[in-house]
């Protein structure tokens, strides 16, 4: 009986551990980024494809040292994947398909669906040219949130988290590509400073790429 009791509990403990896998991390539902296209109505009717697995896209689980993080995909694909990788420009989850009609210096309204928080920040890029679609060409726009600052920082549960973005004032295009990157905060970790603590040190980083339209 004992060794029956304990055979249980160890497939529960192994049947815990993979929900919460499944169950965990988030999507940027605005702009919907590529590999979430298919779950707004709006865009039905240009066969986006279906991705069940849109909440993982956080660069191979592996843990990123710098911020926004070098040893991962522009949009939160393994960076070992051949390229073009699943969520990128001819990627498996690309279509090309135009999210997001702005103007330039606009303030857009971005929305996040945490599945699982993991403290830590996000912030957003902008890249103009989908020819270049690399973590330089991000970097050429850190996005300012009206609210103050480019960082959104998670400190509530799982749900939707809102903010709005200004949009560069010199920047128009016909194909833009909007970067989400949330840089969780849930892992102890050297600081630097001779202490660890909470926030340190590597971090689960998760990612997403929308095409947008600047005029």
């Amino acid at each position: 009986m004992f060794k029956s009791l304990l055979l249980s509990l160890l497939l529960v403990s192994v049947w815990v551990g993979e929900f919460d896998h499944v169950d965990a991390h988030g999507k940027m539902m605005k702009p919907p980024n590529r590999s979430s296209i298919w779950r707004v109505p709006e865009f039905s009717n240009q066969n986006p494809p279906a991705n069940y697995n849109d909440n993982e896209l956080y660069c191979g689980a592996i843990h990123q040292v710098d911020d926004p993080g070098s040893n991962c995909g522009v949009c939160g694909d393994p960076q070992a994947q051949s390229t073009p990788r699943d969520n990128e420009v001819n990627g498996r989850w690309y279509r090309g398909i135009i999210v997001g009609d702005y103007t330039r210096g606009q303030n857009i309204d971005i929305e996040i669906d945490l599945n699982a928080a993991h403290l830590g920040a996000m912030e957003w890029r902008l890249c103009t040219n989908p020819a270049t679609e690399n973590q330089a060409c991000f970097n050429n726009h850190l996005l300012q949130l009206t609210s103050g600052g480019t960082k959104l920082y998670v400190t509530q549960g799982p749900g939707f988290y809102r903010t709005q973005a200004t949009l560069p004032s010199g920047v128009t295009c016909e194909h833009c590509i909007l970067q989400w990157n949330y840089r969780g905060g849930n892992q102890y970790g050297d600081c630097g400073n001779g202490t660890s603590g909470l926030g340190c040190g590597p971090q689960e980083t998760f990612r997403g790429c929308a095409d947008v339209r600047i005029r």
